[in-house]
């Protein structure tokens, strides 16, 4: 009888340890939709949300770690910990597949800069892992969302209006072309436009590729201190490109997501129509300002406008069961309520679309 009390005592010990655990979730991925998750991750603690580093609003940081509780997930009493760190798509994807440690900051206090390593749990990519270098595994993938993505003219680029899928290719080739390539003015021959965009780990980058179909590798460039423009590897986030445009070293052209847009024309840049389409009607866009807090994608739902990828949630397949894909399932749906009550709009829910597409920059249809 001691015995059997002695078992069930102690058992009743482990289960409360075991209820008691800490709850530790790592993320990485796309910097373009780094601001609706960090949204989302926000509203899935509510009141539980205990402290979070670097404090609130941090949708623009590449790195930001929470801690509270998520009642209606894991009950009121389980302490969840979100770690984020956000490089690119593509580096997440390989991140997942690899196992690579990752770096996180270690604290939720708001300023405590120490940070630790960790293998990643979740990647938000925007493009399939197909279109990635980093095959196999598989990943458990969702779709959750569509990210519209933009081409932006820097200020000192004002004759610019339009960009084809055809003057792109030209353009990535060659990092820069005569500005009147692009506005057909006598004027504008001798002056220069530059292109400016992402590293290779990044999913905008090659789903511009991908839409523009062009093959090869790509020639960036970037302003120096003193406003030379120099080769460039490009930027670990559309922040980087909007921070080049913005620098006031003359005509440059770069795509971002449409959360660093809002950052772009609030500076002085302009969204350009791609193929002589803007993501949403031009009635709710006047050149130079602020996308519409409420646009009407159109274009992007009937199929006008083709740069666009899908959103990504991947998860390792050894996740499926656990607290990751419990948590990821409650992501997914925080993300889609997100985007249906933000302003301004961003991303596009999936119910929304009219078409789709088989790939990153494939064919579009209904």
């Amino acid at each position: 009888m001691k015995k059997t009390i002695a078992t069930l005592m102690l058992g009743g010990l482990f289960a409360a340890g075991a209820h008691a655990q800490t709850i530790n979730i790592h993320i990485t991925g796309s910097t373009a939709f780094r601001a609706n998750n960090y949204r989302a991750i926000r509203s899935l603690y509510g009141a539980g949300l205990v402290s979070q580093n670097p404090a609130d609003p941090a949708s623009s940081k590449n790195q930001v770690t929470w801690t509270g509780t998520m009642p209606t997930i894991f009950g009121s009493n389980q302490t969840v910990n979100i770690y984020a760190s956000y490089s690119g798509s593509i580096a997440g994807v390989q991140a997942l597949v690899q196992g690579a440690s990752l770096t996180f900051l270690s604290s939720p206090t708001n300023g405590t800069t120490n940070t630790f390593t960790a293998p990643a749990d979740l990647a938000f990519s925007d493009v399939y892992q197909a279109s990635t270098p980093f095959t196999t595994p598989a990943l458990v993938d969702a779709l959750v969302a569509i990210q519209p993505f933009v081409y932006m003219k820097s200020q000192a680029a004002n004759s610019v209006s339009n960009v084809t899928m055809q003057q792109m290719q030209v353009m990535l080739a060659n990092g820069f072309m005569p500005l009147s390539y692009f506005t057909g003015k006598t004027n504008d021959d001798a002056s220069s436009i530059y292109m400016v965009g992402r590293n290779n780990d990044s999913g905008t980058r090659l789903t511009a590729i991908a839409d523009d179909f062009f093959t090869g590798s790509p020639q960036l460039y970037q302003p120096d201190t003193n406003c030379n423009w120099v080769l460039s590897s490009g930027f670990s986030s559309g922040s980087g490109v909007v921070g080049a445009l913005t620098a006031g070293c003359g005509s440059a052209i770069g795509y971002v997501g449409l959360s660093d847009a809002e950052t772009g024309a609030t500076n002085g840049c302009t969204i350009l129509t791609y193929n002589g389409y803007y993501p949403f009607n031009n009635t709710n866009y006047t050149p130079g300002q602020q996308v519409s807090t409420t646009p009407d994608f159109t274009p992007v739902y009937k199929g006008l406008y083709s740069y666009w990828s899908y959103e990504h949630l991947f998860e390792l397949s050894g996740s499926v069961g656990g607290n990751v894909d419990t948590f990821r399932t409650a992501l997914i749906s925080a993300v889609d309520t997100d985007i249906a009550t933000l302003t301004p709009v961003t991303a596009i829910r999936l119910n929304a679309m009219k078409v789709s597409r088989p790939s990153d920059g494939g064919p579009i249809a209904p």
